[in-house]
C-alpha cells in the first residue's frame, strides 16, 4: 500500500496523539479500522462472538501496552498482520 505524503504525515501524527495517550486518537484509530479487522477475524475464526471478542480483546491489549512507537505507518499494514497471528494462534487451537 503506497501512501502520499498527506495520508504519512496524518498517520505519523495519529501515532504521536497515541503516544502521548490521546482517547480521541485511539477512537480514530479503533472507528478507522476495527471493522475492517473484524470481517478479517470472522473469515478466518468463522465464529461471530470469538471474532467480536478478538478485536475488542486486540484493541484492549493495544492501548494498554502502548507500544505505538513500534508501529510505523501505513498502521493498517501494522494492524492486520497482527491480527492475523492472533487468529492463526486461535485456530490452532
Amino acid at each position: 500500500m503506497d501512501m502520499n505524503d498527506d495520508e504519512l504525515k496524518q498517520e505519523k501524527l495519529l501515532l504521536t496523539d497515541l503516544e502521548n495517550r490521546c482517547m480521541k486518537a485511539f477512537m480514530k484509530l479503533y472507528k478507522s479500522y476495527g471493522e475492517d479487522l473484524l470481517i478479517y477475524a470472522y473469515t478466518q475464526l468463522q465464529d461471530p462472538k470469538l471474532a467480536i471478542q478478538t478485536v475488542d480483546d486486540f484493541f484492549e491489549r493495544l492501548w494498554s501496552d502502548a507500544k505505538f512507537t513500534d508501529i510505523n505507518p501505513p498502521i493498517y499494514r501494522f494492524l492486520l498482520e497482527q491480527m492475523q497471528k492472533i487468529c492463526e494462534q486461535k485456530s490452532i487451537c
